[in-house]
């Protein structure tokens, strides 16, 4: 028995000696293969995109392996190191190369897996020590996984992305639309359509001057039923938060994209005094503003034609007007950063018979058509 434990033990001491004679091979291996690949990259910047950021990915996965390796213990049992500094020094210089490898390699049909690889190595190797003082953008190469996988319409993996990237502040937002797309794509019953409705909401009441979120509302209420119609979703957002602008901003669009102008312009009015703040909300309200005197001022036209004594202040006032609220978007926003107010200020002036501020007006919309 004796002699099958000292047989035992001495085996199992040859095993151990040969396997740490093998991890410090490994680690020799992989140190040349990651010492190669980072030469790729010091030697061909400003060269061979696609060779940089390969060898970029190939640097920081054998560094990472050789780490591994590296790090196991001896015949003695004992941890001793021989390749620590060049893995720290490759780590530390290629791993916040990886989000701009992902995204380049995403560009192409044929590098498109390279890509998503080289993103979820950056995330997985973001708990390794080497990488704990290099700032974090995880939430970045999530988000940029989140959007490719939903282009290619994997809606689970797109999900599983932008999960993680709204975690991170810089992410959140645009993950959340990520998350709201997918889930619009996978409706199959009215508890989907419920969950979609309140991410869109959400989202709306973000930025109820957003475009595109209004755009999925209205696909989603394009085919309306008894449960899910545009009007009951506004009068349930008006109950919920009678002091919100939000509700008010969404009857406008409604009846401006439907050129409802005397309607638009009530409810974006209201929006405006519940929230002065929001520059395209008083924007809205000069072009609908312009568009209803426009219609009377046809109207009035007509009917002088024909005879009848009908005073022009019955539009002058809507120009008028629609002159104060562009001329506050102006004072807000003089850069044109949130709306292009230039053309609706000018067609006020002109209709106004305002020729000299209409004529400062012409040189920006002639500046701007160049």
């Amino acid at each position: 028995m004796k002699k099958l434990i000292v047989f035992i033990s001495f085996l199992s001491f040859c095993f151990l000696s040969v396997q740490a004679q093998d991890n410090k091979a490994n680690a020799a291996k992989l140190n040349k293969q990651a010492e190669a690949a980072y030469h790729r990259v010091q030697t061909n910047t400003n060269r061979d995109s696609l060779t940089v950021y390969r060898a970029v990915v190939d640097g920081i996965t054998y560094s990472l392996k050789c780490e591994e390796y590296d790090r196991m213990p001896n015949r003695k049992g004992k941890m001793k190191t021989e390749f620590g500094e060049q893995n720290m020094l490759r780590v530390t210089t290629l791993y916040p190369m990886l989000i701009d490898a992902g995204q380049f390699l995403l560009k192409n049909s044929y590098t498109k897996v390279e890509g998503q690889k080289a993103l979820e190595l950056y995330l997985t190797a973001r708990n390794n020590p080497m990488v704990i003082d290099i700032p974090d953008e995880s939430g970045i190469a999530a988000y940029y996984l989140a959007y490719d996988y939903l282009k290619s319409r994997n809606f689970r993996m797109a999900e599983k992305y932008a999960d993680l990237a709204m975690q991170y502040e810089e992410t959140a937002q645009a993950s959340v639309e990520v998350k709201a797309e997918c889930m619009g794509e996978q409706m199959k019953n009215a508890e989907d359509s419920l969950q979609y409705l309140a991410v869109l909401a959400k989202l709306y009441e973000t930025e109820p001057t957003n475009s595109k979120y209004f755009s999925w509302l209205m696909k989603f209420y394009q085919h309306s039923t008894a449960r899910f119609n545009i009007e009951s979703f506004i009068d349930h957002q008006l109950v919920n938060d009678s002091k919100s602008a939000v509700p008010w901003i969404l009857k406008g669009e409604i009846a401006m994209q439907a050129g409802r102008w005397d309607e638009a312009i009530e409810a974006y009015k209201l929006a405006d005094e519940l929230s002065p703040n929001l520059i395209p909300v008083a924007f809205n309200i000069g072009v609908c503003l312009n568009m209803r005197g426009l219609e009377i001022r046809n109207e009035v036209l007509e009917k002088q034609q024909q005879g009848e004594l009908i005073s022009e202040n019955d539009y002058m006032i809507y120009f008028a007007d629609a002159r104060n609220y562009l001329e506050r978007v102006r004072a807000k926003d003089p850069r044109r950063n949130k709306v292009d107010w230039v053309n609706p200020l000018y067609m006020a002036y002109t209709l106004l018979g305002d020729k000299i501020k209409a004529q400062e007006l012409e040189a920006l919309t002639n500046k701007f058509k160049k």
